[in-house]
């Protein structure tokens, strides 16, 4: 857990979670196995305040005009939070030369581990029983698996948990970005077996994996995901506030 309790903290705790910073403290990849590049510019915010992310390859004099923008922006702290500047963050990055388009998140935080459905059946990462499931995806990707994009056993990201249902993958809770202090998770469930908490155990159980102890956990999703928005319902996680990108 953080050691710093306010939600300010906790918001700069996922900035450093999730992405990867230079010297300058611009970001140049997002904090992910497959070091994607992520958004050119990022917005979170919670009722103490916003703090914003810029990617490297953003002009200089482009990056002075975002930070004076964002100075002057009203914490993004409920869940239909828009950004007051939203245009001009928009118009800074258009005149960069390259098509811009505004993305619009939630952010969650865990106050520890959580317990959801104890019934269901969870593997876990790093267990024989998770070495086994793994060796199978060898032979066979199971057909759940391959809808969501999962092709080889490396796809699925560790630390992770799976819930099973009736011996097959029903919803696995990844581990998307990872820093020292802080990890957020992904969740992906089969398509025919939304709806039934598989999410929800799989991300709780991923909650509780000893590799995450002592670290912050987060969750984040798109504002439209509604059935990811009810999973943190069902599981009682702390609403920190709203994020904005721009792509």
């Amino acid at each position: 857990m953080t050691t710093d309790p306010s939600e300010l903290g906790l918001l700069g705790l996922h900035r450093q979670t999730a992405f990867t910073f230079d010297d300058r403290g611009r970001m140049t990849c997002e904090s992910a196995p497959d070091r994607s590049r992520g958004r050119r510019f990022s917005l979170a915010g919670c009722r103490e305040g916003n703090l914003a992310v810029i990617r490297d390859d953003v002009s200089d004099p482009a990056a002075r005009e975002l930070e004076l923008l964002v100075a002057q922006e009203p914490p993004l702290c409920l869940p239909e939070s828009v950004p007051d500047h939203l245009e001009s963050y928009l118009s800074v990055l258009d005149a960069e030369g390259s098509p811009v388009a505004p993305l619009f998140g939630l952010l969650w935080t865990f106050s520890g581990p959580v317990t959801y459905q104890r019934g269901v059946e969870l593997v876990w990462s790093g267990t024989a029983q998770g070495d086994e499931l793994m060796a199978r995806f060898d032979h066979v990707v199971p057909a759940s698996l391959a809808s969501a994009g999962f092709r080889v056993p490396t796809d699925l990201w560790e630390p992770w948990c799976v819930a099973m249902e009736d011996g097959q993958v029903g919803s696995i809770a990844e581990t998307v970005r990872k820093g020292t202090r802080g990890a957020e998770v992904g969740v992906d469930t089969a398509v025919g077996l939304r709806g039934h908490g598989l999410g929800a155990a799989a991300t709780a159980g991923w909650s509780s994996h000893p590799e995450l102890e002592q670290m912050s956990l987060f969750y984040s999703t798109a504002r439209e995901n509604m059935s990811s928005r009810r999973l943190t319902e069902r599981l009682g996680l702390h609403f920190l506030g709203s994020t904005f990108a721009i792509t």
